[in-house]
């Protein structure tokens, strides 16, 4: 009689090997993930809140053999979906192509810049009055997803401590919120032990209470405007281990420049570094430099963008008017770090071997 086989993973395998086979996955600890490639919002109960967030899941890898994951959180009165566009997070997410027809146009480079391929977590902060998407109550679903709205009639915002809105007015557990998220990355998607956390103004402020209050989750952090904000439920910031760091702040922006100082000066003591620096990274405009002597396996960094305000580094924001007409997400001058693509390429450096570093200029400062 024939022999009976069944399709697995496009390979036919004979039913008398797939005992064997079950056998190698379990003991390979092979996992599966529950959502395949795509963005997906997902809704998780966190200290009895009904909480939700974004996830970008790459596509063209083998996301059961475990990625690394990213949780970014977005700015006072903004949305994942403003966050993303305004950083680029999705779209650096996969491969860009350049495109010498449309040199200006979204992923026109001139190389072929690989994606990072990671599993990337963008939450929704909390706002006075029920804001499900973080946007205007009067905005069309299509418009909220679009990216260019803010909110700033009800904004959403994390509880970072001293800083701001409703969140910590209410002290709500957003470090508890963050760690259901990275459980779940872990359960639902089998995301490995390489963490990172990375925000932008108030989300920066919530990166770094999370690289104090959840270092043992944490292999980096990444704020981007914004410092140690202490206050409320947030007294002190005394990590468990030396966490590395990449902090980005504008020369211009007094949101992070009264903060930066002390900020660095924590992360350089808990990660037992030396009192001198070196310089990682120069550009006209961008002056990069990083702590010696730290704790093995860690690094903590500053950047500083000359003329920057409150602004992300290397993008103009959402629905800017002085952007050209294509639709690029809009960029500052090019001496300024695109401070997506250069903070990921410093947490690339933490990654296990059989991660690949993206290929990109800023790389080459690393």
């Amino acid at each position: 009689a024939a022999q009976q086989a069944m399709e697995f993973s496009g390979t036919f395998v004979p039913f008398f090997l797939l005992p064997h086979l079950f056998f190698s996955l379990a003991a390979a600890g092979r996992c599966t993930p529950a959502l395949g490639a795509g963005t997906h919002l997902v809704d998780l109960n966190s200290g009895g809140l009904e909480r939700r967030f974004l996830l970008d899941v790459p596509a063209g890898v083998d996301v059961g053999a475990g990625l690394p994951a990213l949780i970014s959180m977005h700015g006072y009165s903004a949305s994942p979906y403003y966050y993303s566009l305004l950083t680029g997070t999705a779209r650096y997410n996969e491969d860009q192509h350049y495109d010498e027809r449309h040199p200006t146009a979204a992923g026109s480079f001139e190389y072929l810049q690989r994606g990072y391929k990671w599993l990337v977590a963008l939450p929704f902060g909390t706002a006075e009055k029920p804001s499900p998407h973080c946007c205007p109550a009067n905005a069309s679903d299509a418009a909220c997803r679009g990216g260019t709205l803010l909110d700033q009639s009800n904004p959403c915002s994390w509880n970072a401590g001293g800083c701001c809105g409703t969140a910590p007015d209410r002290r709500v557990d957003d470090v508890g919120f963050v760690r259901a998220i990275a459980s779940w990355l872990k359960s639902a998607m089998c995301a490995d032990d390489d963490l990172f956390a990375m925000g932008f103004s108030n989300g920066a402020m919530m990166a770094n209470r999370l690289g104090c209050d959840a270092a043992d989750l944490f292999r980096g952090i990444a704020p981007v405007e914004g410092g140690i904000e202490l206050g409320g439920g947030f007294a002190e910031c005394r990590p468990s281990r030396a966490v590395s760091v990449v902090q980005i702040c504008g020369a211009a922006d007094g949101v992070c420049n009264t903060t930066i100082g002390p900020t660095m000066a924590t992360w350089a003591a808990a990660a037992g570094c030396a009192l001198s620096t070196t310089p990682t990274y120069e550009s006209a405009t961008s002056h990069c430099r990083r702590y010696v002597g730290c704790a093995a396996g860690a690094f903590v960094e500053w950047c500083m963008v000359d003329g920057l305000a409150h602004e992300f580094s290397g993008h103009l924001r959402p629905g800017s008017t002085a952007r050209p007409p294509e639709k690029d997400f809009g960029y500052q001058p090019a001496t300024n770090i695109d401070g997506f693509r250069y903070v990921m390429n410093r947490f690339s450096t933490l990654l296990k071997p059989k991660r690949p570093h993206s290929e990109d200029p800023h790389e080459a400062a690393i």
